[in-house]
């Protein structure tokens, strides 16, 4: 597909959205703008994901805006609450949910532009401290569904931490068969030996545990 092709297919898609939208609200009752005007930050936050998406040969340069578009949908999910259920004074601690929305933003970049399994992790990890902080608060100050909701929150955050805690890398084979004292996390590459401080630690570890294997 050619670039105004897909020039031309964003807006179309945005259009489309606009009109499907709007002609919900003329013709449905029951249905309330005041209620779902929200969905807005939705439609604004499509129009930063969909450039990385129906772009593939500039996604790396264009990953950047999966993180002003999650922070988006991160404000669009706090509104649609607030407007539900009339939770405004939710907002003392719901702002909290809006460093998930860059941790979504990071880890959708890290998949689609390739930005390294380093930065996914921060942002997933980002996104699970900023939902427990928030159902820790929701759990104190908020509704009956926060109330309930929170608890649960906490407990699947407790679980990922302890996973995480209790995982550990594997080892390194040396040549000859013994396991290497030392991970791979402290060699500065993943090949050879290694160049700089964490190669010559590597080496220092590998002759010693070859000298233990002669001893034996």
């Amino acid at each position: 597909m050619k670039s105004t092709d897909r020039s031309s297919t964003v807006v179309a898609i945005v259009l489309i959205g606009l009109g499907v939208l709007f002609l919900a609200f003329n013709n449905i009752p029951g249905l309330d703008i005041g209620k779902t005007w929200p969905i807005i930050f939705f439609l604004i936050a499509a129009g930063f994901y969909l450039p990385p998406i129906v772009w593939p040969s500039e996604r790396k340069a264009l990953a950047a805006l999966f993180i002003p578009g999650s922070v988006i949908v991160a404000l669009g999910l706090i509104f649609f609450y607030n407007t539900l259920t009339d939770d405004w004074a939710s907002w003392a601690y719901a702002w909290t949910l809006i460093p998930g929305g860059v941790g979504l933003g990071l880890a959708l970049a890290a998949r689609f532009g390739e930005w390294g399994r380093g930065t996914m992790w921060v942002g997933i990890w980002m996104i699970v401290g900023s939902v427990t902080v928030f159902g820790f608060f929701g759990m104190l100050f908020g509704g009956a569904a926060l109330k309930a909701i929170g608890p649960v929150v906490l407990i699947a955050g407790g679980v990922l931490l302890l996973m995480r805690s209790f995982a550990r890398p594997h080892p390194l084979p040396l040549p000859d068969g013994h396991p290497s004292p030392l991970s791979c996390r402290y060699c500065s590459t993943g090949e050879g030996e290694g160049p700089g401080v964490g190669g010559e630690v590597r080496r220092m570890a590998m002759t010693r545990a070859r000298n233990k294997a002669r001893n034996i």
